[in-house]
């Protein structure tokens, strides 16, 4: 009787080491399939965030240009006032130099 019980023992002690490398072998296989998702998710992370790293990039851009025309369009608002008001101060200053010249000719 002893002899049965122990190799029941025996027995019951492979079964336990067969269910724990069973146990050992899931959990490895677990552990890989965790990483490939983890690779995953953070390879479609990193692609997800270049990708609207370049839309805001394109979006700020676009932007970008659109403000130099405006400021292009005016300057050139503010390039033509200059030149008109040259244009009335040069006809002043004209006709003052004008009659410099003629006051000047006239008492010499």
């Amino acid at each position: 009787m002893p002899r049965q019980v122990l190799e029941k023992i025996k027995e019951a002690e492979k079964k336990a080491e067969t269910v724990i490398e069973g146990g050992r072998r899931e959990k490895e296989r677990m552990l890989g399939e965790a990483e490939k998702e983890a690779k995953e998710i953070i390879a479609k992370s990193q692609e997800e965030a270049r990708k609207e790293g370049e839309k805001i990039k394109k979006r700020l851009l676009y932007e970008a240009e659109e403000e130099i025309k405006q400021i292009g369009k005016e300057f050139e608002m503010e390039r033509k006032k200059i030149e008109e008001n040259s244009k009335k101060n040069l006809k002043e200053v004209v006709q003052f130099i004008a009659q410099r010249a003629k006051k000047f000719w006239v008492e010499s």
